[in-house]
Formats: structure tokens, sequence, C-alpha cells
């Protein structure tokens, strides 16, 4: 098909214009980001460029712009998500990496500050695999066991891994954290090898809340990495009672929560045998992660 010569901005100026009408607040990044999908551009565009483009294709970028009007994140419409320091793939039953996890990363990088160190990490409750599969970035004779209740999030975390080339040190293991005895079936899985750091992003938002969340978020991420059932701490009770028997000595974990929780997962964590020995916030001095020492 023939090709036309138009400059982006031109192009992308009425769609922009829809977006912000349907209250995005990024609609010239999310136009971009899908106009360079389209025309099969690793990088987004820029608004002063002149591309060649064929109708077909401008036929297919407004299609995406109106599934983004109506709420379906970029991320979920061009099956990626930037986090840490890669573009990593998603499915529909991996959760959308969010930037406020990254401080996981940060956290135990002030934790374990030697680089070469040798530790073998659990990423529990994976997803996509961004925090094992970040980590494994940045300790390069370190190993992670992706866990995670859904199949087809652990076969998105193995694409990202071979994408990346760190498949020679990463492990996985589905299981469902509720059941009875999946702490020794992992251990046996891991060939009773346990762990130096466990480092888990659980679904903490309470059931009733999840209405009042963003249309991106309730109706695009999976449920089962949202819902933290009644009270948002389901996913840590059953966490932290088997939790202990997975961590060598001295070892550590470090959660992700929500807002507001910290006194609550202290306290889970207490009653189970842990000590909290820190905490970190996020950008917007919210605490979102907790550090735990087993006693």
């Amino acid at each position: 098909m023939n090709k036309s010569k138009i400059d982006v901005y031109t192009l992308i100026k009425p769609e922009i214009e829809k977006l912000k009408k349907n209250g995005c607040e990024t609609a010239s990044l999310d136009c971009r980001l899908l106009l360079s999908k389209v025309i099969k551009k690793a990088d987004p565009v820029y608004m002063h460029q002149d591309i060649f483009i064929t109708d077909n294709e401008i036929n297919k970028f407004r299609a995406l712009i109106s599934e983004r009007a109506e709420g379906k994140p970029v991320s979920r419409i061009i099956n990626k998500r930037s986090f840490w320091k890669r573009d990593f793939k998603l499915n529909e039953e991996a959760l959308d990496p969010r930037a406020d996890s990254e401080i996981l990363i940060t956290t135990i990088l002030k934790y374990y500050p030697n680089l070469h160190e040798k530790l073998n990490i659990l990423d529990l409750g994976s997803g996509s695999g961004c925090l094992g599969l970040s980590l494994l970035e940045e300790y390069k004779n370190s190993y992670v066991t992706f866990v995670d209740i859904s199949e087809k999030s652990l076969q998105i975390a193995k694409v990202n891994a071979k994408e990346f080339s760190l498949a020679d040190r990463s492990k996985y293991y589905n299981c469902d954290w509720n059941e009875k005895d999946w702490d020794r079936n992992l251990l046996e899985f891991a060939e009773q090898s346990k762990f130096d750091i466990v480092v888990s992003n659980p679904p903490y938002i309470p059931t009733n809340n999840i209405k009042l969340l963003k249309k991106e978020v309730k109706n695009f991420d999976p449920m089962t990495a949202l819902d933290g059932g009644e009270d948002g701490l389901i996913a840590y009770k059953s966490i932290f009672l088997r939790l202990k028997n997975l961590l060598k000595d001295k070892g550590k974990v470090f959660v992700e929560i929500g807002e507001g929780q910290q006194s609550s997962v202290s306290k889970i964590g207490i009653e189970n045998n842990f000590l909290e020995i820190g905490y970190e916030k996020d950008l917007s001095g919210i605490v979102r992660v907790i550090i735990f020492l087993a006693k």
C-alpha cells in the first residue's frame, strides 16, 4: 500500500483532544506511543517529526485511540510497561507494574549494597517478573524463583527473562499460597534451598474498595492481583503463616503494602515471629514497603 508523508502533530492533534475530553492526563504521550506501535517504531515518535504512513495504519491508530478513550491503559494496548531499567511484556493475567513498586528494588539495594553477593531470591506473586528480573539485573551472581498462582503470568515472566538474557538464573513455580503446605512443596521444588530474600507485592486492595479504583485499574488489571479480601490483608496472613520456613537465618522479607496498612501488616508479621526492622516511603510520602527479619 502507498504511504503518505505527514507530520506527527497534524495527525495526532485531534486524537489528543479526544483523549483529553475523556479525562486522559497523558493524552499527548499516549498518542505518540500508540502511533509508534502502529508504524512499528521501537521509540515514541516526536511531535515535530514527519512520518510515512498508510491509510490503513491511520485507521488502526484511530481504533487504538478509541480503546484508550474507553479507559484501556496504553500498557494493555501495547502489552508492555517500562519498569526500573527495562520494558516488560505483559499479558492479561499479569499485573501492570506501577512506579511505586520500584521502591522495593531501591530498598533491597539499600539493605544489600554488595552487587556481587550471591543471593537466593524468592519473588512471591511474581506477575510479569518485573521485581525478580530487575533484581537479577542488579545482582549478577544471584538467582530468583518466581512464584505465582497464574500459569499465564509465569509464562510472560519466562518471556521477559529470555528477552533480557536472564533465563539461566530463573526458576518458575506455580502455586497458591492459600493452600496447605505450599511452603513445603515450594522447598521441595527448590531442592530444600532456602532464600536470603523474599520480595512480594501481594494483592492488598479491600474488596469493597476495588469499585473506587480508576477504570484503568479495576477494568483491566487481573482481580487476583488486586483483591486483598474484606480487610485487604488476607494475602499477608497466608504468606506470613508459612514464610519463616522458607528463609535462611537472617533472611529478610520486603513487602509492598497499601496506604495506611503499616500497623496491620506489621502486626501480622510480629504474630508470626518476624521483627519489623524498617520501612520505606514512596514519592508521595506514603509508607509503601516494610522490611521484616525472622526472629
